[in-house]
């Protein structure tokens, strides 16, 4: 069998009752604090687990790893919600949704809890990490599952496994999306910071593996998150088993309808809002990857020419300085990303002219040569037109610094989803993202699932580095997560998905992946109208792109 760690390889016999544990201690006692979780060939296992005869290799994840940071995290979570099952038999905590780098917590009965239940939470967390609590797995069949009167396992019910690991916590049966570290002395520290209704779980991450990141808050994008939760109220739909409940009563197109209405009256009220703006010339429109920024951009045009404006539209990927001027990365790559990547004086003296009533001759930015070519015909920005500038450094406030700012409004739209696999089981937004991407990248632009998979880390760096550090800068958030999408990619990616060869580097995260997708009952595409968000990535978009 062989053991990876990192750039280490070594190859060891495998012997009958060998756990992860024993396979840390013989091959790197240094790091056995250190190395939280493993994959068994590509199932994802906690150490704890006795590995089988048959498994061939062997790898090993640490916070620097994002499965290892992953297991981090669900694990403190899980220290938390046993801690407080153990000491508030009356109520639940709610993990509602990741949040300034930790995970925003709500007490679902608040009414039952004495003034002082984070301290008391904190200290009995602490006496767990102390006592080196264990978190020992069983494994369970469908029937015994069905045996467990508990809501928070409605979901495994779909599962296509014979067998289902689960965790009994301080006598409380629960499951995790995640494998957790063996014991809760691996968890070295954690914050506890009230926040609103609930509080914020901190915890190490990967970028800060050794410091609890400090806790900034979001007031702007925390009120849209929350706004999407009162959504899922509206709705009922708040967790996995919810929508897969209306797929098999057949209500799958009224749930479809309903988050489709609900992302058009958004529109339309974003729309409002420029209309109202005197003195606005210029939205500037900016998010991650896979947000559907396009068709956002599209549909928002539609409900301005409705209030008799007419938008014009200019990607700032147009604005890219000359190939020879782009800044380099620190492995001397072009960084097409970075804020100086962009021709800062053009962008500048284009919007001011325009801006006068003068014309400009517009770039276009011609990737193979490396260089701008620019129209013969001038354009001009008359007074009842509006132009739309789209880019990833859309909210940062140094761009087109020169336009003074009541003529500028900054629009955020990313994937915010908020549909949980139970109470305490997040959805992960960057998830919801890397499906969209990986279906239309397959289908679209000749990149497979498992490459899309191997630029995503990239992608995510990129997008921590320019975009989330500015979305508080934004004067508009829309929100682009439909509920409905995960049942969607359900039926059409989970296939692809299980066909990543298992000698691939990102066979153990794909399969991740299908773990989660198996657990929702496929939605029908033909039930998507063709003016959908969601249409961008499966390419039944009414919308020339």
């Amino acid at each position: 069998m062989i053991i990876r760690y990192h750039n280490k390889q070594i190859a060891i016999e495998q012997k009958d009752h060998l756990r992860g544990l024993d396979i840390v201690r013989e091959c790197f006692p240094d790091d056995i604090e250190h190395i939280f979780c493993m994959s068994c060939d590509t199932e994802l296992q906690s150490l704890n687990n006795v590995i089988p005869s048959s498994v061939l290799h062997c790898c090993l994840y640490d916070i620097h790893d994002t499965l290892g940071a992953e297991c981090l995290a669900v694990s403190t979570t899980a220290l938390m919600l046993m801690t407080a099952e153990s000491l508030f038999h009356d109520t639940r905590i709610s993990v509602e949704h990741s949040f300034g780098k930790g995970f925003y917590c709500e007490p679902v009965q608040p009414e039952t809890l004495p003034d002082n239940y984070l301290d008391l939470l904190e200290s009995k967390m602490h006496s767990y990490i102390k006592a080196d609590y264990e978190f020992e797995e069983r494994v369970i069949t469908h029937d015994e599952l069905n045996q467990i009167e508990l809501k928070r396992f409605n979901v495994l019910k779909n599962s296509p496994k014979d067998h289902l690991r689960i965790y009994d916590l301080c006598g409380f049966p629960h499951w995790f999306i995640s494998p957790l570290v063996p014991s809760a002395g691996y968890i070295k520290q954690f914050k506890i910071t009230p926040y609103e209704n609930g509080f914020i779980l901190g915890f190490p991450t990967r970028t800060s593996p050794d410091l609890i990141p400090p806790f900034i808050s979001s007031p702007n994008l925390f009120k849209v998150i929350r706004e999407s939760e009162e959504r899922g109220n509206m709705l009922d739909i708040r967790h996995i088993n919810d929508l897969n409940e209306r797929a098999l009563r057949g209500k799958q197109a009224e749930a479809i309808q309903l988050y489709e209405a609900l992302h058009e009256k958004k529109i339309a009220k974003i729309a409002d809002v420029i209309n109202g703006k005197k003195n606005l010339r210029f939205v500037f429109i900016a998010g991650p990857s896979a947000s559907g920024k396009t068709t956002f951009m599209k549909r928002l045009s539609l409900q301005l020419r409705i209030n008799g404006l007419k938008p014009k539209h200019i990607s700032l990927d147009d604005y890219f300085v000359d190939r020879r001027h782009t800044p380099l990365d620190e492995n001397g790559d072009y960084d097409f990303e970075h804020f100086n990547a962009i021709d800062h004086d053009l962008l500048n003296q284009n919007l001011t002219k325009l801006m006068q009533g003068k014309g400009v001759h517009l770039p276009h930015f011609i990737f193979q040569d490396g260089e701008k070519e620019y129209e013969e015909k001038e354009t001009f920005l008359h007074d009842d037109e509006i132009l739309i500038l789209e880019g990833i450094h859309g909210l940062n406030p140094n761009l087109a610094s020169l336009i003074p700012e009541e003529t500028k409004l900054r629009i955020y739209i990313s994937a915010l989803t908020q549909l949980n696999f139970n109470l305490y089981n997040r959805g992960s937004t960057s998830d919801t993202r890397l499906l969209r991407r990986m279906y239309r990248d397959s289908k679209f632009r000749g990149h497979s699932p498992e490459e899309t998979l191997l630029r995503w880390p990239s992608v995510r760096r990129g997008e921590v580095k320019w975009i989330f550090p500015f979305q508080e800068h934004a004067d508009v958030y829309f929100n682009s997560a439909l509920e409905y999408e995960w049942s969607v990619f359900s039926g059409i990616l989970l296939e692809t998905l299980s066909s990543i060869p298992n000698t691939s580097s990102v066979k153990v995260e794909a399969e991740r992946l299908c773990g989660l997708l198996e657990l929702f009952v496929p939605f029908d595409t033909e039930l998507i109208p063709p003016t959908s968000l969601l249409q961008e990535f499966l390419g039944g978009s009414s919308f020339d792109y």
